[in-house]
Parts: structure tokens; C-alpha cells; sequence
């Protein structure tokens, strides 16, 4: 069986993914938080091939922020196919500081990534 997460070959590339939510489908509610506890982990990421940086959500905004690292924009979208729906996803490749200066600025090194409804 071949792994599903990157190997030393891969390059993994930093994302931003963010999920917005109509208040009434709220993933941190009382009847759905487990489960958001239980798919936005380590464990769970990693049978995906991503690694979860940080997460927020944000007070009052029913939205979802995720940095995460993995070696291609579909795990990310495999990953978080979860979220309920109707929602708004979109996934943006991303860099650290660190990146941004080498490159000498916040250029994208990549097409722009077309927002998941």
C-alpha cells in the first residue's frame, strides 16, 4: 500500500483555508462540536498528508481559519470536505515572512486558487 501523506520528495506548501458558515450550521455548536473536535486534530489531518499550524475562529464571524502545510491543494480540500454546507470554503497558498523577503515580497508564486462553494 502506497502512504497517502508526503514523502521526503514531496514539497509541502504552506495554505490559508477559510470556512464561512450561516450561523444556524455552526460547526463549534453544542450538537456538532465533537465532531469538529475530533476532524480539526493532528490525527485526522495527517491521514490526509496535512499538518494543521493553527486554527481560529473567529468571535461572532462564523468563520473558520486554518494555516495548515500539505503537498498539494486537493488534500487540503479532501481534508476539510467535513464542513458542512451550504458554506463558503476557499484555500489560498500562503508563505511565511521568512519566504515573503526572500522572494522579495508578498508575489504569488502560484495562480490564484478559485474559491470552494
Amino acid at each position: 500500500m502506497l502512504p497517502v501523506g508526503p514523502t521526503e520528495e514531496t514539497p509541502i506548501a504552506l495554505f490559508v483555508a477559510q470556512h464561512r458558515h450561516p450561523p444556524d450550521q455552526c460547526p463549534a455548536s453544542s450538537g456538532s462540536g465533537p465532531l469538529l473536535l475530533s476532524r480539526v486534530s493532528a490525527a485526522a489531518a495527517a491521514r490526509y498528508g496535512v499538518t494543521i499550524e493553527a486554527e481560529a475562529l473567529i468571535d461572532g464571524e462564523h468563520l473558520l481559519l486554518l494555516v495548515v502545510q500539505a503537498a498539494s491543494q486537493e488534500a487540503v480540500e479532501r481534508f476539510l470536505a467535513f464542513l458542512p454546507g451550504p458554506g463558503y470554503l476557499q484555500i489560498q497558498t500562503a508563505c511565511g515572512a521568512e519566504e515573503a523577503v526572500q522572494r522579495g515580497g508578498c508575489v504569488s508564486v502560484s495562480p490564484p486558487v478559485a474559491p470552494l462553494t
